[in-house]
């Protein structure tokens, strides 16, 4: 792993950093605050911003190659601003467009992959079923002689409320198949935005599903196994581990201004002991986790046999250590960091959801264990 970046690698990470200006720095802090039809209003200008810097039509995953590694030098650009941006633009582009719709066939489906791609359009995934006793759950397809029904449930679909087309996971008698629904589509209810602890600039909701008929040709797979699922949650998993460093970068440079410019005992308090060796440890733990997540990505890229437990260890890793260093933040900052809209304060909010989402941090924990134990049997 060559730990400089490329020329093309630069090229988009200078793009990226070129799109997102003063004038979208400020529409993303914007999108903290914002009420739904204002929160759509910006994150459609943002990608749109996204979508001309060539952002949103590069795909990642294994065996994505140089592209997957040119990738991440603007993930980590996007990741750095806004976390709940990068993973609206995640979801949309990578999971929705680039692993589920992009490997559809049909004239209808390559349109739906143009606009994500462009940045005309939002997607979500719904992957994950109803609780158990909710109406219609799991969700459940039934063949019929022009596509499918669907009935079911999915309780947290990210960009749910603004999406322009949902991915929708669920059983059939052949196996699983995913189909994509248009906003408004009869038997498609989508529920209201749902309060969240954190990413308050993610607009999350739940979905049901009325006997919501799709036809066969938006209708992927059935697949006789989970791998796509299985890839699916991979990219999820490393999107997420992503977040968490962009949630440390911003918490971090938040201590450090506090730091140098708050002071006690007539110097500034980055000039006492126990602040200066906490700012340390921060970077120190931030250092870490960028580049675990960095050999994370680069395996997957090369398709290499390890890259699904070091994703893992990336996420694990990633997930605790944006919890610890925005604490860290809010310490330093004392009173100030404990007075809402501030970047540590927001950060100490963020940093849960990586080890929630996903795959949890306890799966996997058990997942690494039990490939570590395959590899070296005791």
């Amino acid at each position: 792993m060559d730990f400089d970046w490329t020329d093309p690698e630069q090229q988009l990470r200078d793009a990226v950093a070129a799109a997102l200006d003063a004038s979208a720095r400020a529409d993303a802090a914007a999108l903290e605050d914002a009420d739904l039809p204002r929160l759509e209003a910006l994150t459609r200008g943002l990608l749109g911003r996204l979508a001309a810097a060539g952002y949103l039509a590069l795909d990642g995953g294994p065996g994505g190659g140089s592209s997957a590694m040119r990738l991440l030098a603007g993930q980590e650009e996007v990741a750095r601003l806004s976390a709940s941006l990068f993973l609206a633009a995640e979801t949309s582009a990578r999971l929705f467009g680039g692993l589920l719709v992009g490997c559809g066939r049909g004239e209808e489906v390559r349109q739906i992959l143009a606009a994500v791609r462009e940045g005309r359009a939002i997607g979500a995934v719904a992957l994950g079923d109803g609780p158990e006793g909710s109406a219609g759950s799991p969700a459940l397809a039934r063949r019929e002689q022009r596509g499918f029904a669907l009935s079911g449930a999915k309780p947290y679909v990210t960009n749910g409320p603004l999406a322009d087309t949902i991915a929708v996971a669920a059983r059939s008698e052949e196996g699983t198949v995913i189909a994509l629904l248009a906003r408004g589509a009869p038997g498609l209810v989508v529920g209201p935005r749902l309060a969240t602890l954190g990413h308050a600039g993610l607009a999350v909701s739940s979905i049901r599903l009325e006997e919501a008929r799709v036809a066969a040709e938006l209708v992927l797979g059935p697949f006789a196994d989970h791998t796509p699922l299985e890839r699916l949650a991979a990219e999820e998993d490393l999107a997420l581990a992503l977040a968490s460093v962009g949630v440390m970068e911003r918490a971090l440079a938040a201590a450090k201004s506090h730091a140098a410019e708050h002071r006690r005992e007539g110097k500034p308090i980055n000039r006492h002991q126990e602040v200066s060796f906490k700012l340390a440890e921060m970077l120190a733990t931030l250092q870490t986790a960028q580049l675990l997540v960095r050999r994370a990505a680069w395996l997957r890229s090369v398709a290499d046999a390890e890259a699904p437990t070091v994703v893992r260890c990336a996420k694990v890793f990633a997930a605790e250590a944006a919890e610890r260093v925005a604490g860290s933040a809010l310490q330093i900052l004392a009173g100030a960091g404990y007075l809402r809209g501030n970047p540590a304060e927001q950060g100490y909010r963020e940093a849960k959801l990586a080890a929630l989402a996903g795959t949890t941090s306890e799966r996997c924990r058990m997942e690494i264990a039990a490939e570590l134990l395959a590899r070296n049997p005791v």
